[in-house]
């Protein structure tokens, strides 16, 4: 992972809505962070970090010390793509706070130095750690099919209760509002990019009739499918 490149920055303030090619790792140094990705807010605090997915629309509200890394090489074929293509919230050991701090004050009298660089891998492999675990990517890699959250929670070997608060500290929200999300991410670019019908759109992400489709973009979105298509200028298929 010392080979990846990496753009490293640090701001002291952060606001307005804006979206990049590549994925960030964002990490607030100083006190909690508000921050809208896509249509999710999240709190992430100063004991974690938070991947922003490559051409989402986010908006935070923060003054205070940002570690901001962008992952300029990751390209849609590289393996770990599919990993760091939702928002994900990780909550960091207090060790890594500690490196954090250490190598903030070793970053001003050398950049490039490779203790900087394990700093930013570990990170990385700490995100990729936390996409790993086996619920997180079976929802990322079948979000068409059904689930339950006792199916989900039996993959981490945890009992219900303890993997709603674990699923949410991940993640920043519930279970069953990420695989919606991801659904309906999803149906926005079949929207967009095909002629397909919305039961036809609606059977591909994972809901059996177009009525249980339609709440669940609204919930997400403020739209109906058919007015989101619409509003992006492309005649409904149905």
């Amino acid at each position: 992972m010392l080979n990846q490149k990496f753009d490293i920055q640090l701001y002291h303030e952060c606001y307005g809505e804006h979206d990049h090619d590549y994925p960030q790792i964002l990490v607030p140094l100083e006190g909690p962070m508000e921050i809208t990705i896509g249509d999710l807010e999240y709190q992430v605090t100063s004991q974690q970090l938070c991947l922003i997915p490559a051409h989402t629309l986010h908006q935070c509200s923060y003054s205070g010390k940002l570690l901001v890394i962008n992952l300029t090489e990751i390209s849609p074929e590289d393996r770990d793509a599919v990993l760091l293509s939702y928002p994900v919230i990780v909550s960091m050991c207090g060790q890594i706070l500690e490196l954090v701090d250490l190598i903030q004050k070793e970053r001003k009298q050398n950049p490039e130095g490779t203790s900087v660089r394990y700093l930013y891998s570990y990170l990385y492999s700490k995100l990729l750690d936390n996409c790993a675990a086996p619920s997180i990517r079976y929802l990322s890699e079948h979000f068409d099919l059904p689930v339950t959250v006792n199916q989900l929670a039996e993959m981490e070997n945890y009992n219900v209760t303890y993997y709603n608060d674990w699923f949410k500290q991940q993640t920043g929200c519930s279970p069953s509002l990420y695989l919606r999300k991801m659904r309906i991410d999803r149906a926005k670019e079949l929207l967009l990019e095909s002629r397909y019908t919305m039961m036809e759109i609606a059977l591909m992400v994972g809901y059996s009739s177009n009525s249980t489709f339609t709440r669940a973009f609204h919930s997400i979105t403020g739209k109906t499918p058919k007015a989101f298509r619409e509003d992006n200028g492309i005649v409904s298929a149905g």
